[in-house]
């Protein structure tokens, strides 16, 4: 088994790097509606809250492939992941290793929120728990892209991430999956409970796959956000988003 990797991503640059757009999305908001006046305080609010407070974090394990079927993915270490969903995406990419990757926005979002509510904050609460949304997306983007430039080195790329319970992969996989990525080592503050939901609440497990085949289908979202000019996977041009 692979060692597990435990990044800590800036609060203060992965806010900065969430567009208005976003976080309107996340809100309800209509398309393409600025926020305004009491809106964007309380936007303001929460991104300037988790700028401080905020504590991101990014875990993830590597396993080689030994065998994929139509309905399972078998791991060098033995483990089985389960789910047709799961096995197609890894199976069409040609894969030959994944990695299970964990992001959490952090435990004081969930601790911040129940304290405004008991105050009867709603507002607020409701504000900082979708611009701690937007940060889970963002740092689920930063793993993608910068486990395909570590993986660039050895001649890989990384195909689009996959969560249980999106999409076609059933939410079950949940546990086995996180049972991967924890092994024996511990995975504070992410932890699952009996029900096989995530604490801290916003968090997301995800299976990437790497693969050698330069025609494989890509996660060209993170090529978009990758400035590795000479990568010989680029699927799509650098839009000099920041990652």
């Amino acid at each position: 088994m692979s060692a597990l990797v435990r990044a800590t991503p800036n609060a203060a640059e992965l806010v900065a790097g969430i567009e208005e757009a976003e976080l309107s999305r996340l809100l309800g908001m209509p398309r393409g509606r600025p926020l305004e006046n009491e809106i964007a305080e309380r936007g303001d609010g929460a991104r300037g809250w988790y700028a401080r407070y905020g504590c991101p974090q990014l875990l993830a394990r590597r396993a080689e492939i030994d065998a994929i079927t139509d309905c399972t993915v078998r791991l060098a270490d033995g483990r089985t992941l389960a789910g047709a969903a799961i096995a197609r995406r890894l199976a069409g990419g040609h894969a030959h290793a994944a990695l299970a990757v964990a992001v959490t926005a952090g435990p004081e979002v969930d601790a911040e929120t129940a304290r405004l509510w008991a105050s009867d904050r709603p507002d607020e609460a409701y504000f900082l728990d979708r611009l701690a949304t937007a940060v889970v997306e963002r740092l689920m983007l930063r793993a993608t892209t910068w486990l395909c430039r570590e993986a660039s080195i050895a001649g890989e790329t990384a195909l689009a991430h996959l969560s249980p319970g999106c999409g076609a992969w059933e939410l079950e996989a949940q546990r086995g999956l996180f049972a991967w990525l924890a092994g024996d080592d511990p995975v504070a503050p992410l932890a699952m409970l009996d029900s096989g939901m995530l604490r801290p609440k916003l968090s997301l497990l995800a299976v990437i796959g790497l693969t050698r085949d330069r025609a494989a289908p890509d996660a060209t979202g993170s090529c978009r956000a990758c400035d590795l000019a000479r990568c010989a996977f680029r699927r799509a041009p650098y839009l000099g988003v920041a990652a």
